[in-house]
């Protein structure tokens, strides 16, 4: 009777367990990918306190920036990394308004690089030539360009939040590059 009961659990367990069972080699990987037509901006930068960045874009060729901003939290690192935001919706911007976060205790950031991609064109502005893409809200920060160091305003004892808006003509020009 016991050996009549384990045969059919063991029949039972068996029969389940190799049910519908796949060779690793057939299963399918699946990638995230991008939206076809989404607009994607990644800042290369050394951010070392933790903190919430945004971006801020117009479709209107103005800076009247009214859209709600992409907002990504960034863990602090001594080292450089990279910090992605995506545009959805088909929407491609035409000016773009980066905000370097809001924690009190931030540090001096160091902006690397910028890159813009859309539909599998890529635009990348580093050193020097990010001066000539964006410049720093002077009541909020100071941008040297030559090192990419950002340095944040105090104002009455209270640490600003650091902006950097774009050079309008330019940065259109940059954008139409991926996107004609």
């Amino acid at each position: 009777m016991i050996l009549r009961k384990v045969f059919w659990i063991s029949f039972l367990a068996l029969s389940f367990s190799c049910k519908n069972e796949k060779d690793i080699e057939s299963l399918e990987v699946v990638r995230p990918q991008l939206v076809e037509k989404s607009f994607k901006v990644t800042l290369s930068l050394v951010l070392k306190q933790t903190d919430d960045l945004s971006l801020y874009y117009t479709t209107d060729n103005t800076t009247d920036f009214k859209i709600d901003p992409i907002w990504v939290n960034v863990k602090g690192s001594e080292n450089s990394q990279e910090v992605s935001f995506v545009i959805e919706n088909d929407k491609t911007p035409t000016q773009l308004r980066l905000d370097f976060g809001m924690n009190p205790k931030q540090e001096d950031i160091v902006f690397e690089s910028i890159s813009l991609e859309y539909n599998g064109k890529k635009n990348e502005i580093k050193g020097a030539n990010l001066g000539l893409i964006f410049r720093a809200d002077e009541t909020k920060c100071t941008f040297d360009n030559g090192s990419g160091v950002i340095k944040a305003l105090v104002k009455d004892g209270v640490r600003q939040n650091p902006s950097l808006y774009p050079h309008e003509k330019i940065l259109i020009e940059e954008i139409e590059k991926i996107t004609k």
